[in-house]
Formats: C-alpha cells, sequence, structure tokens
C-alpha cells in the first residue's frame, strides 16, 4: 500500500502552521514522499500552477483566499481534479462545499471535520488510486470498445447478448425479493462491451425493440427455469423509453409470458424517470397496459433527472427505484441523507416500494435501515451474476450473508 500511496503528489493548504504539519506527517507516515504545504489560497494556485499535484488538502477557513474560493479556481483553470475538504465547522456546511466541488467537475475525495483522523485520510488516498485505475480502465475500454452498429446486430443474430442478474433483497431479514436483469455482451475479438456503449448505439440505430425482445425472451426462458427448480421470485428488467412506443410491445410480453408459464405479476419493467419527458400520453398509455396485464412498474434511477411528485403521480407504478447518487456514502453526508429520506417518505405516500440502489457499505445499509426502505441492491450485497453464479449464491453466499449480519 504504500509503495503505491509514495508516488502521490500532494499538497496541504492550511493557515494553521500545527494543523498544517499535523496533516503532513500523516501523509508521511502513509509513505507518502512527495509533500508540499500552502499557508492560504494564493500560495497554494501558486504552487499548483507549476507543480503537477494528485491530491490537494483543502482548510475552509483561511485568510487572503478562503477554501471556497481556492476551489473555484482550482475547477476552474484546472490545476488538480481531487481534493480534500477540511473544516472545523459542522459536518452540513462541509459537506455542501464538497457538493459545489462536485458540481464544478472536482473529485471529492472526502470531507471532514477537523482533527482530521488517519484512517480518513488514509481512505481517501487509497480512493484517488483506485479511483485513477479504474479511470485509466476505461479509458482503455473505450479505445478498445469501438464497435458498429453493424457489429451489434450481428450480435444479436449470433446470440452474443446475454444476462446477467443482481440480487434485490428485502431490508428486513436479507430475503430475496427478486433479480434484475442486466444485458451483457461478450464480443469474439474485443471482449465483454459495456452497456454504456451498446444501449445507446442500438437506440441511435434502430436496433433497440431487436436488442430488448431478444433479451427478454433470454430471461423467461431464465425465470421459467428458476420456477421448475421451485424457485419463485421476481424478475425486473429495464425497458428503453423508446420500447414504450412500441404499440405491439404489450400484446408481445402477454403472449411470452403465457408461452413460458411465468404470471405477470412476478415481472416488473423498470423505465428511467427521464423517459417521462419525452412523448408522455404514449408511454402512460403502454405503461397502463402493462399494470392492467398484472406486470409490476418500477421508476429507475430516481434522483437523476428531473421527475417530481406530480409527474410521478401521472404514472402506474408500483415501485420506487432510489439512484446511487443519492445512496452511496449518506452515511457521511447528512444533507444527501436528509434527501435520501425524503424522497423514501414521498414514495410512501405515493403508494410505491423502495428500492436502494448501489448499496456498498455497511454504513450506508444502515442508513437504508433507518429510513425503512423496502428493497436493496449493491455490491455490498452481490455483483450482477451470470445464470449458474446465481443459483450457486442463492445456495451458499445468501444464507452467509445472513449469518454475518446475524452476528454483528
Amino acid at each position: 500500500m504504500k509503495s503505491t500511496i509514495k508516488e502521490l503528489n500532494v499538497l496541504v493548504t492550511d493557515d494553521s502552521l500545527t494543523q498544517r504539519q499535523y496533516a503532513q506527517d500523516l501523509c508521511r507516515e502513509m509513505g507518502v514522499a512527495q509533500l508540499l504545504g500552502a499557508a492560504n489560497g494564493m500560495d497554494a494556485l501558486q504552487i499548483l500552477e507549476h507543480e503537477a499535484i494528485d491530491v490537494v488538502l483543502i482548510d475552509l477557513e483561511m485568510p487572503v483566499m478562503d477554501g471556497v474560493e481556492l476551489i473555484r479556481a482550482i475547477a476552474q483553470k484546472k490545476l488538480s481534479t481531487s481534493i480534500i475538504i477540511l473544516s472545523a465547522k459542522d459536518p452540513v456546511l462541509i459537506s455542501s462545499v464538497g457538493t459545489m466541488a462536485e458540481a464544478d467537475g472536482l473529485h471529492v475525495l472526502g470531507t471532514f471535520q477537523k482533527p482530521l483522523l488517519p484512517d480518513a485520510l488514509e481512505c481517501s488516498l487509497l480512493r484517488f488510486i483506485h479511483d485513477a485505475k479504474m479511470a485509466l480502465q476505461h479509458i482503455e475500454d473505450d479505445i478498445e470498445q469501438d464497435v458498429t452498429a453493424v457489429e451489434l446486430s450481428k450480435a444479436i443474430v449470433n446470440n452474443e447478448m446475454t444476462l446477467a442478474f443482481q440480487p434485490k433483497l428485502t431490508v428486513q431479514g436479507l430475503i430475496l425479493s427478486g433479480v434484475e436483469a442486466l444485458a451483457r455482451w461478450h464480443h469474439p475479438t474485443k471482449g465483454m462491451i459495456s452497456p454504456g456503449v451498446f444501449i445507446p448505439l442500438a437506440e441511435r440505430h434502430g436496433l433497440i425493440d431487436a436488442l430488448t425482445r431478444h433479451l427478454l425472451e433470454q430471461a423467461f426462458k431464465h425465470k421459467r427455469t428458476w420456477q421448475q427448480y421451485g424457485l419463485r421470485f421476481n424478475l425486473a428488467f429495464n425497458l428503453s423509453p423508446l420500447s414504450l412506443a412500441d404499440i405491439d410491445i404489450v400484446d408481445w410480453l402477454c403472449a411470452m409470458a403465457a408461452q413460458y408459464d411465468v404470471p405477470a405479476n412476478e415481472i416488473t419493467f423498470e423505465i428511467t424517470e427521464n423517459a417521462l419527458l419525452g412523448e408522455l400520453a404514449s408511454a402512460i398509455r403502454t405503461l397502463a397496459r402493462l399494470r392492467l396485464k398484472g406486470f409490476h412498474i418500477a421508476i429507475d434511477d430516481y434522483g437523476t433527472g428531473f421527475a417530481n411528485a406530480q409527474q410521478l403521480s401521472r404514472v402506474p407504478a408500483t415501485e420506487l427505484k432510489i439512484d446511487r447518487s443519492l445512496v452511496h456514502r449518506a452515511a457521511a453526508r447528512p444533507q444527501q441523507q436528509t434527501i435520501f429520506a425524503s424522497t423514501v417518505e414521498l414514495a410512501k405516500k405515493l403508494n410505491l416500494s423502495t428500492v436502494a440502489e448501489g448499496v456498498e457499505t455497511r454504513e450506508d445499509f444502515q442508513v437504508v435501515v433507518d429510513l425503512g426502505v423496502d428493497l436493496v441492491q449493491g455490491f455490498y450485497f452481490s455483483k450482477p451474476l451470470f445464470p449458474d453464479d446465481l443459483l450457486t449464491w442463492i445456495k451458499t453466499g445468501l444464507s452467509q450473508l445472513r449469518r454475518e449480519h446475524e452476528g454483528k
């Protein structure tokens, strides 16, 4: 770990010599060899204009130029990308400045009340290293994933498109409630292609209906197999906003459900809230028919778009999926947690069941428990699994997960 952190360039900005030296000493103990210090925002800017700095620790209360001004200047001049925010002020204020910094395009590794704790600093520096590696991997993937609509069309015909399934658990008792089907494409020469690449490609080139029907039939087949094993849980599937304009989709889905002997009330179709901003009448027509046939409707990624309570009340939804952006690190962000809580309250008033997406830590799961969310999914419980791995996880992984939580 120290050999990796050693490679970082860190700038500590604090007008207190004692606090600045304390933070620098913590960095040295963790192996950081390239350290610089600044007594105020102006000094920090001069350093940043001449040195390549990976991480900037910023105290908010400083003379000459305070931390808020410094953060804005760093973002505008693109002098660095990653910061850690410190202050003796209350956590809500610190968190608010962190939100401002993220809106300005900076990577906020942490927002901490002084004194800075060693574990908090170490986690922040390791997060920078991890995220830098992931960003590099995404760049490499994007280069390798330059695929065409022709390749995608062939992939559908050649059965290269498959599904992975992420479990959805009840918050109380961690009982398997359902799974969300997630599209996967293993290209014969380019490896795994991200859905973030091929879904927009399908939508742009008129292939989304063919892709959706191909994957839905796979999903129904898997659901029938699970039923034959005696496993009855809900199956969720994402529908593109464009699919809601497919006038035949409802009848086709009913035919699939009948063909594979799958009860409609065990299928949930997820739509993003942004789907409500397009052809609203057409979308609601399709969604209403799906509900009349017995299927469930979930509003996905809630918190990332512009839907409000009035729009939600127009949709015959049964479930609200709260986006990772409201769930992730909610335990450490009071304002975010307040918004999260109000979203859960709104869902309850609309008689919608709630699902917290993207839970990755026990601390965030505890927030989910405290707020009375119904269902949960995320890497803290399980990554998306291919069908055989899902069955193994149901047999052994789920019971192990329950034992771990019963013991805490």
